[in-house]
């Protein structure tokens, strides 16, 4: 096992290091890394005169919105929201639906119990 070489107790080490280092910020690149360095770049670039590839139109709305994860809280968002409101016409018989006077079934009672939230104990 390896031990790492000992430090000062104080931080009189550290105050001397950012000393050095402000002295000598940006220390000199050899030019021949700086050749290997842009030639590399050279090389990932693409051949001149290529064709960018279309992006499809469903890829086009899922990043329009903000990606799958958006696209995903949608999905998961209609779906409560499509069984909270099939439960919630449980407890409404559907003649009343198609009635003119559908505020009038509604009067005096609770809208907690009227969409038969309420918990029935018993």
């Amino acid at each position: 096992m390896t031990h790492p070489p000992e430090r000062p107790k104080d931080d009189a080490w550290i105050d001397q290091m950012l000393d050095d280092l402000a002295q000598d910020p940006v220390g000199e690149v050899p030019e021949a890394l700086m050749a290997r360095v842009l030639a590399d770049a050279d090389a990932m670039l693409p051949a001149p005169g290529g064709v960018v590839a279309p992006v499809p139109w469903w890829r086009q709305i899922v990043d329009g919105i903000g990606g799958w994860n958006t696209v995903g809280g949608l999905a998961v968002a209609a779906a409560t929201g499509f069984v909270i409101g099939i439960g919630g016409i449980e407890a409404v018989p559907f003649e009343d639906f198609l009635s003119v006077n559908y505020d009038t079934y509604y009067e005096g009672q609770d809208a907690v119990s009227v969409f038969g939230w309420d918990i029935e104990e018993g």
